[in-house]
């Protein structure tokens, strides 16, 4: 029979519970939800969801049931284990398929696209291998140039409720057409964020750490599930060189704030 005290037992459990709760840690931080991604779309909440189900419900429940000498106990205690480990499962399979495995181009922003919503589109998983190795790849979606073939797209996304981001069949990879557009999207942005005053605080703070010239990266609005920013990107490889924490839908939608005039009195003094 276990006879060590009831709070022994739950610290026992609570810190074998901790140093299984590595692995899954480290996974989303570093694997599946790497920068920006773990803020803004979904990293964080799936820690929550995976330390809410594994580091609360397992040695609640041990605090709950444990009584030294309690016939039965080791049975109860195997069944704690078994709903810990299931619920452990759950959890790292949610976070794991609404990770992002792509971030689309198209109408001027970066969407991030999880495992799920492309194994929706019944997209195969494997042929994000040719858009690049890094995770999430970017991929550029090739909308027709055509005005009656680009309105056809945009009024089937419309009918059909799915984001053109979703169009598979539309997706191809960077090639130098593509990335001077991104080049052209990126130089118009940079010039509206210098313009407002909190985007030059965060240009000045991104150049502090990263001091060379502004057109060795790429400033692109970035739309994801939780979050609206602009993502900079190195302009030789995509790779992710950092973030501002800034959201430019009214300059992407063509709308400028206008300064109030001063009324004719203010002009006088």
């Amino acid at each position: 029979m276990l006879k060590i005290p009831r709070i022994r037992a739950f610290l026992f459990h609570l810190a074998i519970s901790l140093i299984i709760f590595l692995i899954p840690l480290y996974l989303i931080v570093f694997q599946w939800y790497p920068l920006p991604f773990f803020y803004t779309d979904g990293g964080w909440n799936g820690i929550r969801i995976i330390a809410g189900v594994h580091l609360i419900i397992g040695p609640l429940l041990t605090l709950i049931v444990f009584k030294p000498g309690k016939p039965g106990l080791k049975f109860d205690l195997i069944v704690i284990g078994l709903v810990q480990a299931a619920a452990l499962s759950w959890g790292i399979w949610v976070t794991y398929t609404e990770r992002p495995v792509a971030m689309v181009y198209t109408l001027k922003y970066f969407t991030p696209v999880s495992e799920k919503l492309l194994r929706t589109m019944e997209f195969p998983l494997e042929n994000l291998d040719m858009y690049g190795d890094k995770t999430p790849v970017a991929i550029y979606a090739d909308l027709p140039q055509d005005p009656e073939q680009h309105q056809k797209y945009l009024a089937q996304a419309l009918s059909s409720r799915t984001p053109l981001y979703l169009f598979t069949e539309l997706y191809t990879t960077f090639n130098t057409e593509s990335l001077q557009i991104l080049k052209q999207q990126s130089d118009r942005l940079y010039t509206h964020l210098e313009s407002d005053e909190k985007g030059k605080q965060l240009l000045n703070t991104f150049f502090q750490i990263h001091p060379e010239l502004y057109n060795r990266y790429l400033f692109i609005p970035l739309h994801s599930r939780y979050k609206r920013l602009v993502i900079v990107l190195d302009v030789t490889n995509l790779s992710y060189k950092g973030s501002l924490n800034i959201n430019v839908t009214d300059f992407l939608l063509g709308r400028t704030k206008k300064k109030k005039p001063e009324s004719p009195g203010a002009q006088n003094n």
